[in-house]
């Protein structure tokens, strides 16, 4: 029987098959802390040539551009053209423009909420800035996440919407299966010339029939904390843990900041591993826990703590540096599945997918509100329709007639290209 200390040494292998000196270069990079061993292996690339259009590629693609600025400043930036530098600088400024701003409504949300008796969690964002990396500049953060009892949210969404929010449900009967179906709610504002977007979150694992118990025992190891200045409730280390496996699980590891993030807590050393292995086998997350351990050693060498075996990640996973499936693609839209184990809520979260409206339905075919029960009709073919078009477009794409014109029109430009550099010569 293979253990899983006989596994590491195979994970570690793995991590470094296939990938260029750019790759590699950025997977060391990606981090709060750089060990000494690692600075080493990072100034043995930085000394040879590098293409560095690629690796700041990577860098906006899995936002992880503040890391590289902070790590790369850290030591003297040896080897990095100054145009590369100058890129980082600026990216790495303007996040932190903008991640004060969400901090200064952040806070200004938690005590609205607080003030009306709403119990209330950040997720993510700003404050895992701040507690993994100490600086609330280095982590691209896209919007404000916080975390409800199911009991509460349309008190706060209330409170949010009259605070000056807004939502993009532009008919009420979209905003009710939000609601019923959803596991968030989006609300935006603008701010000193900046879109802030909101998303109210109430469930964790949506579909699961765990989700209940889940949420209660989340909200019941919950813990008092201050975040820039004003109290609130924070997830334990083992929730925390939890709940970004769970995220980076439902969005297929396709980003390396989500991967770092993990990485950092399980350097930080205050998780009690046999605790949230127990955890994640009481609300059937255990396979999410160890894919996404597993997805972590092969890019970043993450150890696996004892107890916890690796596991086999997806088929058609793609991982860093494979660009990610694109939104609005099948294999997108059911990804949810892979947080799943039960036949039923994964029956229930196909029946979501394909069969309950949403916003995109009003877009292509808007009906009066007295009619909106014909979306249900009118969803499951206009989805079909739309895969179906996008595969055809994939298929022409690839077929051999377009890769010969596509030869041929390479062979011109070729050829343009030649007669051109003759005429200048």
């Amino acid at each position: 029987m293979t253990t899983s200390a006989n596994r590491k040494p195979q994970i570690k292998r793995i991590m470094r098959e296939d990938m260029t000196p750019e790759d590699q270069l950025c997977l060391l990079l990606a981090r709060g802390q750089i060990k000494p061993d690692v600075q080493q292996r990072i100034l043995k690339f930085l000394a040879s040539t590098l293409r560095w259009p690629l690796i700041l590629e990577h860098a906006h693609t899995h936002q992880i551009y503040p890391l590289f600025y902070r790590n790369l400043r850290t030591l003297g930036f040896p080897g990095v053209p100054d145009a590369v530098q100058a890129e980082l600088k600026g990216a790495f400024f303007a996040n932190a423009l903008r991640n004060q701003l969400l901090a200064e409504e952040l806070a200004r949300l938690l005590g609205s909420l607080g003030e009306a008796g709403i119990p209330v969690i950040p997720l993510k964002g700003v404050t895992l800035a701040e507690s993994l990396y100490c600086d609330k500049a280095s982590r691209v953060c896209a919007d404000i996440d916080i975390l409800v009892p199911p009991a509460h949210v349309t008190q706060a969404l209330g409170l949010l919407l009259s605070s000056g929010y807004r939502d993009d449900f532009r008919d009420q009967f979209f905003s009710k299966l939000a609601l019923r179906h959803g596991r968030h709610y989006d609300l935006a504002r603008d701010d000193r010339g900046v879109s802030l977007v909101i998303e109210l979150h109430w469930k964790l694992v949506q579909h699961s029939y765990r989700n209940d118990e889940a949420v209660r025992d989340l909200w019941a190891e919950a813990r008092p904390k201050t975040f820039f200045g004003v109290p609130a409730l924070s997830l334990s280390p083992e929730w925390e843990l939890l709940y970004l496996a769970l995220h980076a699980a439902d969005h297929q590891w396709k980003l390396l900041k989500w991967i770092s993030d993990i990485h950092e807590i399980q350097q930080l050393g205050l998780i009690d591993w046999q605790k949230l292995k127990n955890k994640a086998e009481q609300f059937e997350l255990d396979l999410v826990v160890r894919q996404t351990l597993t997805a972590c050693a092969l890019l970043l060498g993450t150890s696996i703590p004892t107890g916890l075996s690796p596991a086999g990640l997806p088929t058609k996973i793609r991982l860093f540096p494979d660009v990610p499936f694109p939104a609005g693609t099948p294999h997108a839209a059911f990804s949810h599945l892979y947080v799943l184990t039960r036949p039923l809520d994964k029956l229930r979260c196909v029946a979501n997918v394909v069969l309950v409206p949403k916003q995109a339905d009003r877009d292509c075919l808007r009906l009066p509100t007295p009619l909106g029960f014909l979306y249900y009709v009118v969803r499951p073919p206009r989805l079909v329709g739309r895969w179906l078009l996008r595969l055809a477009a994939r298929v022409l794409q690839n077929c051999p007639v377009n890769v010969g014109k596509q030869r041929e029109v390479a062979r011109k430009t070729q050829a343009v290209e030649e007669g051109q550099n003759s005429d200048s010569a």
